[in-house]
């Protein structure tokens, strides 16, 4: 009788890990690297050392050294405080802070107002985004999904006149519906997302809709319209002036251009950083989310999967 339970318990867990794969909750981030100078290098969990050219947030099991060119700032993300890293040097991020481990690293100054909780708020909710999902049998990976669902709302612009959407088959086609006024979208077989450059719109609220079609008429149609804004270039302009007081920060760059609800931005930036930086798995679980937001299911699996995989291998 012990055996059966014990079998069926092992077939159950067994199911389980096939449907889903919960990932390891990781910290967020110590601190942040700015103000880089010269040859400075890091590492991930005693991992290969990677060239650091631009402002870098440092997890728990990071190391950073700097070469005899080399400098950076370093601002604690609990405190705010900063301290100068100098030349021939390396520290250890730990949970707790940053460690000396050879060479110079100043007293800690006071720099600005801390934005740790938002960064741990961040980072906590895009944990949530980052669990694969595993079909049951192969097969189900071949079967398009009709159901094509956009963000309810975003705002476009002239620099940024996008509208995403997921790509449900390669034979698929589409209808967007901009204010009532229908365009067709041909289909497009290979690739990973459907974008579609808005233009000759007036700055202000707007209705849109994605109508999926094949080569027999209609198969999915919204039950609601989702909205967009266009930004005026009044607007733009504020916020690209905006933009370049964060200088090369991706997370606060992406952070202010979601609280402008330019989602679209957002995650071309994220795809921007992790085109120069695809080692940079810590902060991956921030490009799942913006997937998740933009309602690109099979990117944001895609994503989750590279990020477990990634994952693994530091564990």
């Amino acid at each position: 009788m012990k055996l059966k339970t014990i079998g069926i318990a092992v077939t159950i867990a067994s199911l389980l890990l096939g449907l889903s794969q919960t990932t390891i909750a990781r910290e967020p981030p110590v601190a942040k690297l700015v103000h880089i100078e010269g040859q400075v290098e890091y590492t991930r969990n005693d991992k290969r050392w990677n060239p650091v050219r631009r402002t870098k947030y440092l997890f728990p099991g990071y190391k950073i050294k700097t070469g005899a060119d080399g400098s950076g700032k370093l601002i604690n993300q609990q405190t705010g405080e900063s301290q100068e890293l100098g030349s021939n040097s390396e520290i250890e991020v730990t949970v707790d802070g940053i460690l000396l481990v050879a060479g110079n690293l100043t007293e800690p100054q006071s720099e600005s107002v801390s934005v740790f909780q938002s960064l741990m708020n961040k980072f906590a909710k895009a944990q949530r985004y980052t669990t694969v999902r595993r079909s049951l049998t192969s097969s189900d990976d071949k079967v398009c999904d009709n159901k094509v669902r956009t963000i309810r709302n975003v705002s476009l612009s002239t620099a940024h006149p996008d509208l995403v959407w997921r790509n449900a088959c390669p034979e698929f086609s589409y209808r967007l519906i901009i204010d009532g006024n229908a365009t067709e979208v041909s289909a497009q077989s290979t690739s990973e997302m459907i974008r579609y450059s808005v233009s000759g719109v007036k700055p202000g609220e707007h209705s849109y809709r994605v109508e999926v079609l094949d080569r027999d008429g209609t198969v999915y149609i919204p039950r609601k319209e989702s909205k967009f804004v266009w930004v005026s270039r009044k607007d733009e302009k504020e916020m690209v002036a905006a933009l370049d007081t964060l200088s090369d920060d991706v997370f606060m760059q992406t952070n202010y251009l979601e609280e402008k609800g330019m989602y679209v931005a957002a995650m071309d930036a994220y795809r921007d950083y992790f085109g120069e930086n695809p080692d940079d798995n810590d902060m991956r679980p921030l490009l799942i989310q913006s997937y998740n937001d933009l309602k690109l299911t099979n990117l944001k699996q895609s994503e989750a999967r590279l990020y477990n995989a990634a994952l693994e291998e530091d564990y």
